[in-house]
């Protein structure tokens, strides 16, 4: 397993033994040991449990033991063990050893068998030697077969404080999640499988944090951030106690799951609590005497100095450095270590460890270490004084001092926590906003119109592996183009010239070729309940294989009988409900019954139904349609009426169309909406089949796969619950598709198969049109009335299937299992969280400070720029040291009557500087021979690139681009408005970077203050954002908000784009010229206007381009640097005007080719069509 990863190897492990698991799949208990080097009292142990496992009845109960790779001795032990209950042992590899992956790998053999979890440790003992009282077993499970989803177990009996659990975990716990507990680390759990699932899903993304003894913090404190019900059991066993050695190692493990813990879960911990929750005590033993202190002092105290010698380095940056290096030169006799020095050195250290990255982690757990043991020490002492003191009086009498001097010192240490939190709290917040990233940089990726998946463009995945997300979307969207091309050219046949209208033409008359297959196959007239009636039948009889796991009938029949439906029954001529179900099966009642009563007769029908269901109330039963007929005589139908029911009854009810209704596809809506429901009824009987196996809280599932149902965004559990129904969809018909092909009709084969092919696919067309392939969206669109083709905003099929398949692929490029994909959305579905986004299942926490925009499409054309005759009016200067090889991408700025431009120039050496010409508008009449800005910081090395000019008061403003060789960024350059017209035109101040460390390009500002703040637009690839400041002062670390993105499908503007030219105001919005990117790496100019008090909103965006590359030297046919290009850094208009009109010139400047510069132009009137300037 070498040179792979350590979640990779752990994932092998599990793969290797899950065939082992096959013959226990209907077990519901594991009892879990996690073992190291226990080979005196393990076998013990295991027989000590085997025997009280036989008393019970009713359980099927599989021992899993998983060990150390150095625990060879003690598997040996196990597997010489005659135990009468099947048992698993296995050993972790070294590279993934250790108590927290040995206590994964048993959480994950539970999750896979929807088994409970008992924890147990391999030294557990009672007073009588190494086992288990008889009573144990009950007083951990009994808990989580109630409310509690986890129960600590306490070895505990008596009081002490020289645990890691009182010096470090337990005080955290209350002070910082807000949960008392007696015994936070006793090793002994029962876990609910619900919380199980969870656990087994989280560990992945902890590493080594929880690799050891810390997995016992995390897994208390996932429960309290998950809110999940926890309670404490005392057992009153016997606790092993060990050596310095050991203690330091299971104390350095526990406070690095602390430290990651506490900055994991800062949003937690942030709140302010009123209340604290202590830990419900379900089992007590008394505390007599406090425990026999086992460490010696001098041991203690040796290993403090040690380390403050080790590691005084470090020791001098916590706020009382000085003071621990005293205490260590101290001596003996005088040595005192009081809580507020060790509480200061755990809040020191553990902000070192969350926003110090230039400190160790190991060092700094290290020198925790050993402070700890330094703390404990002087507790050592002080027991032992104290204890001199109280000679006199029974032993008892000076027990119940010690233990009150103990629970003293406990009380103590927690209330310093408390004193030192609100500091603690305020510097984590400065160090949080002063450590944080500026900006996180997040892909804009549209397959939809309108739906943009927006996720950040780096993930970590297993074992630290970075994932590019633009890769991802760039992969799969081009698999989605050739699928798409697939279709319309060798699926329909048509020419690949074909021109967007004629491919919508072949798209349409593929669903009335479908329209007319199905007229075939599935006859009966839609509006007569005789002909739905056999359309309906014959549809069964194509599938046949229609049963669905859900609610018994006995349970509905009860149902019935205890709130009769009194509006289904008088139609009918029945006063009892036993003449109802004697009559009618109870399921058709039920069905009945929905669409007629109120919505109170079936909310209290399903009320009492969730308060009443038992795993036994679950049967397979047939699925049956039911066409509502006219003589049913059933009184008022609302067939439009839905509720829960609907999904456990196994009934679909079907109505007749009304005359004139159906739209142009009515058989090709009543068939794929039928699929549909079938394959809803496949999925949800996979859902009861996982409610009822789990047992636990069967009601609250229930209740919420049915009523805790809720959209949420994109990629929502609902919403991938949703596609799973739509994929199921899709095998039904190639299933038909097979059945066609088997009866010799190669023709309705091609039709279904074809139909399956293009589910799911859409494009956006060179024209801006929307396509979409899916019979679904063509059918249901018509029947709604739609007159035309389906939109983005009608039919949602489309962005869920890309985003099923993108989620998919984003799973297994971070080295995950994308088929527990339904897994994941089953459980959340249970846990009434069908409106959680999927992506946070990836992710430590999205990116909260940014918005995204969603703007309206525009179609209306903009005309063409003209472009100036005497193009390129720019070119490099052969003998140039700085601007021989290249001049592109000019600024612009008018003051007064003259054009400056700001371009960027490149000589032999390959670096850019900025250069100055100055114009009347088209001809140049002076051209500076020396640049005016250069590189001079690390950042720039290679280049100042792609300027952008502003005045704003009495300074011009520059935003460009600072080049290093590897990392581009926006980096900002001010020179007074004064000294530059008096030809000081080097004068320029550096203002600092945007936004540091961060690729980051194509950067303007709004030449004003819009509601008293400035606007700043730049491209983080491959979106336009927006960011809001008060003063222009960088690094920016406002929140941002994304404007725009690349279209999707076939636009001109499909890969990436980028502000171009600083905005120009009209009446009408600001004016922006930008340019937009193909697949093709082909360089356009388009046109956005946005609002004048709101420039996070797009009025206008062409459709179309309004330059491209045309010219030979915007081609670059010859010795060009980057053909295909037309790019833009600056806009002026014709006149020296505020606000521009109509019929204003505009000039636009671009690079060509990235190799010269020329000039276009046109009127405002010409660039925003008339329907948006009024």
């Amino acid at each position: 397993m070498s040179g792979i990863g350590a979640e990779a190897t752990f994932d092998q492990v599990l793969s290797k033994i899950a065939p082992n698991l096959s013959e226990f799949t209907n077990y519901d208990l594991v009892i879990g040991i996690p073992f190291y080097n226990e080979a005196d009292t393990v076998g013990p142990l295991l027989l000590s449990i085997d025997r009280v496992l036989q008393t019970w009845i009713g359980r099927r109960q599989l021992i899993v033991c998983v060990g150390d790779t150095s625990a060879a001795l003690c598997l040996e032990v196990i597997r010489n063990t005659r135990l009468k209950h099947p048992h698993i042992e296995f050993l972790m590899p070294e590279e993934i050893s250790g108590r927290g992956m040995a206590i994964r790998a048993i959480i994950e053999i539970s999750k896979r068998l929807d088994a409970d979890l008992l924890l147990f440790s391999a030294n557990m003992a009672t007073e009588q030697g190494p086992g288990i009282d008889s009573t144990w077993l009950e007083s951990l499970l009994t808990p989580i077969q109630g409310q509690y989803d986890l129960v600590l177990g306490s070895m505990r009996r008596y009081q002490g404080m020289d645990s890691i659990a009182h010096m470090l975990a337990a005080p955290i716990l209350e002070v910082f999640y807000g949960f008392r507990v007696g015994d936070p680390l006793g090793g002994v759990y029962a876990i609910a499988h619900d919380f199980i699932e969870e656990l087994a899903h989280e560990g992945r993304f902890w590493g080594d944090s929880i690799r050891g003894f810390g997995i016992d913090f995390w897994l208390l404190t996932r429960a309290l951030c998950w809110n999940r019900t926890v309670c404490e059991v005392s057992l009153g066993g016997v606790v092993k106690t060990h050596s310095l050695t050991a203690r330091n190692r299971i104390f350095s493990q526990t406070a690095r799951a602390v430290f990651e813990a506490v900055k994991r879960d800062h949003s937690t911990w942030l709140k302010d609590r009123l209340v604290i929750k202590v830990a419900d005590i379900l089992a007590r033993s008394e505390i007599k005497r406090p425990d026999i202190i086992g460490l010696s002092f001098p041991d203690l105290i040796e290993s403090y100095r040690q380390g403050c010698k080790e590691h005084g380095a470090l020791l001098e940056k916590l706020s009382q450095g000085q003071e621990f290096l005293k205490l260590a030169a101290s001596p003996d006799r005088e040595y005192e270590m009081g809580d507020q020095l060790w509480v200061s050195a755990v809040m020191d250290l553990m902000q070192l460890y969350a926003f110090n990255d230039q400190v160790n982690p190991g060092v700094a757990l290290a020198l925790l270490t050993a402070i700890y043991n330094g703390r404990v020490a002087d507790y050592v002492k002080d027991i032992q004084e104290f204890s001199s003191k109280i000679q006199c009086g029974s032993q008892a009498e000076q027990d119940e001092i010690m233990v009150r001097k103990v629970e003293s010192i406990r009380q103590n240490l927690t209330n310093c926590f408390w004193h030192h939190k609100p500091d603690f709290t305020g510097q984590w917040v400065q160090q949080h906003e002063l450590t944080r990233p500026v900006i996180v940089p997040l892909g804009y990726m549209e397959y939809v119109p309108g739906k943009p998946i927006v996720v950040p463009k780096k993930l970590l995945g297993k074992d630290q592996c970075q994932v590019q997300t633009d890769n991802i979307f760039k992969e799969l969207r081009k698999k989605y183009d050739e699928k798409f091309n697939h279709f319309v050219y060798e699926g329909l046949g048509l020419d690949p010239k074909a021109k967007p209208r004629d491919i919508i033409c072949g798209v349409e008359k593929f669903m009335q070729e479908l329209e007319k297959a199905l007229e075939q196959i599935l006859s009966g007239d839609l509006h007569s309940d005789e002909g739905t009636s056999l359309f309906v039948e014959r549809l069964f009889e194509l599938f046949p294989q229609r049963r669905m796991f859900t609610i018994s009938s006995d349970i509905l029949r009860e149902m019935i009988v205890r709130f009769p439906p009194i509006n289904l029954m008088i139609p009918q001529g029945y006063y009892k409900p036993e003449q109802l179900i004697e009559k009618m099966d109870p399921r058709d009642a039920v069905t009945y019954a929905n669409m007629i009563e109120s919505w109170t007769y079936t909310d209290r029908d399903l009320i009492w139904l969730m308060d009443n269901i038992k795993p036994e109330n679950f049967d397979w039963v047939d699925i049956k349609p039911i066409v509502l007929t006219d003589d049913l005589r059933l009184g008022l139908v609302s067939q439009g009426k839905i509720s829960s029911f609907n999904r456990i009854t196994a009934r679909i009810a079907i109505k007749c169309l009304e005359p004139g209704k159906g739209g142009k596809y009515p058989r090709l809506r009543y068939f794929t909406g039928l699929l549909r429901r079938l394959a809803l009824a496949e999925n949800y009987s996979r859902l009861f089949i996982l409610n009822s196996s789990q047992r636990k809280n069967l009601g609250v599932k229930l209740r919420n796969s049915l009523l805790g149902l809720h959209r949420g965004e994109e990629f929502s559990a609902h919403n991938m619950f949703e596609n799973f129904h739509h994929r199921n969809l899709v095998a039904k018909l190639r299933y038909l598709a097979r059945m066609q092909d088997d009866l010799q009709r190669p023709d309705l084969a091609r039709l279904f198969n074809l139909m399956a092919e293009g589910y799911g696919l859409s494009q956006v067309l060179e024209d801006g049109s929307y396509l979409t392939c899916t019979a679904w969206s063509w059918a249901s669109y018509s029947f709604k009335g739609g007159l035309k083709i389906p939109t983005p905003l009608t039919t949602s099929v489309e962005s869920r299937w890309f985003n099923h398949d993108f989620l998919e692929a984003l799973y297994t490029a971070l080295g995950y299992d994308s088929d527990g994909l339904i897994e994941l959305v089953m459980r959340l579905i249970q846990e009434g969280k069908s409106e959680q986004n999927l992506l946070d299942t990836l992710l430590p926490t999205r990116p909260k400070d940014v918005t995204v925009m969603v703007q309206e499409t525009t179609n209306e054309p903009s005309k063409y720029l003209k472009r100036y005759n005497a193009n390129p009016i720019l070119e490099p200067l052969e003998h140039s040291p700085w601007e021989s090889k290249y001049v592109l991408n000019p600024g612009a700025l008018r003051i007064g009557d003259k054009i400056y431009l700001f371009y960027r120039a490149v000589g032999e050496d390959g670096i850019s500087h900025v250069g100055l010409a100055i114009t009347d508008g088209y001809r140049v009449l002076e051209r500076l021979p020396q640049p005016i800005l250069s590189p001079a910081t690390p950042e720039e090395k290679m280049g100042c690139e792609d300027p952008r000019c502003i005045v704003v008061d009495d300074k011009i403003f520059m935003l460009y681009t600072a080049y290093d060789g590897n990392v581009a960024q926006i980096a900002a350059a001010s020179i007074p408005v004064e000294h530059f017209l008096a030809g000081n035109y080097q004068d320029w101040k550096r203002e600092g970077l945007a936004f540091k460390n961060i690729w980051d390009k194509d950067a303007i500002i709004f030449p004003e203050k819009i509601n008293g703040r400035y606007v700043i637009y730049h491209r983080i690839e491959p979106s336009i954002w927006a960011t809001y400041v008060d003063q222009l002062k960088f690094p920016i670390r406002e929140k941002h908000a994304i404007i725009i993105g690349p279209r999707p499908g076939r636009m001109w503007d499909s890969l990436k784009i980028g502000a171009g030219a600083q905005p120009l105001k009209t009446k009408y919005g600001w004016l922006l010229i930008y340019h937009g990117v193909d697949y093709n790496y082909v360089y356009r100019l388009g046109v956005i206007l946005v609002d004048l008090n709101n420039p996070a909103k797009v009025i206008f965006r062409s459709p179309n381009p309004i330059l491209e590359p045309e010219e030979d030297y915007e081609i670059g046919l010859d010795g060009s640097w980057v053909p295909n290009v037309v790019f833009t850094c600056g806009a002026a208009a014709g006149v020296d005007k505020e606000v521009l009109e109509d019929h204003d010139e505009i000039l636009v400047y671009y690079g060509a080719a990235d190799t010269t510069i020329g000039v276009a132009h046109c009127t405002l009137a010409d660039l925003i069509p008339e329907r948006f300037r009024n």
